[in-house]
């Protein structure tokens, strides 16, 4: 069956397609950069790296491995099954957090396939920083001494950062829903990049990829569940009324 283009995206949703697509081309471009040239890695790993210890000495610390990494994902898992179980009993909000909860699992799905076929390690496992695995830029062949690798992009960040997913399953309904959704995304994606930026786990890039990633899947997403929302479908788009008073 074929639906012409009209039939799937209005002016509003083609203005808000090409905004997010520039924008992920051109942070893309930026985090590449970022990935291949490693000074900004390296110099921001530096800052909490001991080189009396040859060490992170976050590394193990309780506030940071319990609280900051332990407790911020079991904070994140929390927000998703409450989320789910919230689908079930509230009928009127049950189009975008089911779309909420799909997204997020997709997101840290690919993320952790990423993670599983990257030969990039961590910081703590690479020379200069206590280990003996070799650096190499991003899209590079791998070095030598790979090192034990599955470090890229960050997981723990991803965690936090696949929460977007919220600005895209509420917007155009419940605009306060849909900011306090992305704020609470940021703020955890931030906060457990941080924390594992600070433990030596990741570099910068790593969980700017994470956002990227986050970013990207849940765009990926709205444009799919919308295009299987167009009239005559039955189906409710994400945001309930899709763009229109988004």
């Amino acid at each position: 069956m074929t639906i012409r283009l009209s039939e799937v995206i209005n002016r509003k949703d083609a203005q808000f397609a090409v905004t997010n697509l520039s924008l992920l081309v051109v942070s893309g471009f930026f985090f590449v950069w970022l990935s291949r040239d490693g000074a900004i890695d390296f110099a921001v790993s530096r800052f909490f790296f001991d080189p009396v210890s040859g060490t992170f000495p976050f590394r193990d610390a309780p506030l940071w491995a319990v609280g900051g990494h332990t407790g911020l994902k079991w904070l994140v898992l929390c927000i998703w099954f409450s989320s789910a179980v919230a689908a079930v009993f509230i009928r009127e909000w049950r189009s975008p957090l089911v779309f909420f909860c799909v997204t997020v699992a997709f997101t840290t799905l690919i993320v952790a396939l990423l993670k599983m076929t990257s030969a990039h390690s961590c910081p703590w496992d690479l020379q200069g920083f206590g280990g003996a695995a070799d650096w190499f830029p991003l899209f590079d062949l791998p070095a030598s001494l790979t090192g034990p690798g599955h470090c890229w992009p960050g997981g723990h960040a991803a965690g936090g950062f696949s929460l977007i997913a919220g600005y895209f399953a509420f917007r155009g309904k419940h605009r306060f829903i849909t900011y306090i959704a992305l704020a609470v995304a940021l703020s955890l994606g931030v906060m457990m990049a941080f924390v594992q930026i600070a433990r030596g786990a990741h570099f910068l890039s790593h969980n700017l990829w994470s956002f990227w990633i986050s970013w990207f899947c849940s765009f990926l997403s709205f444009l799919i569940w919308r295009a299987c929302a167009r009239p005559g479908s039955g189906e409710r788009d994400p945001g309930i009324d899709g763009f229109q008073r988004g």
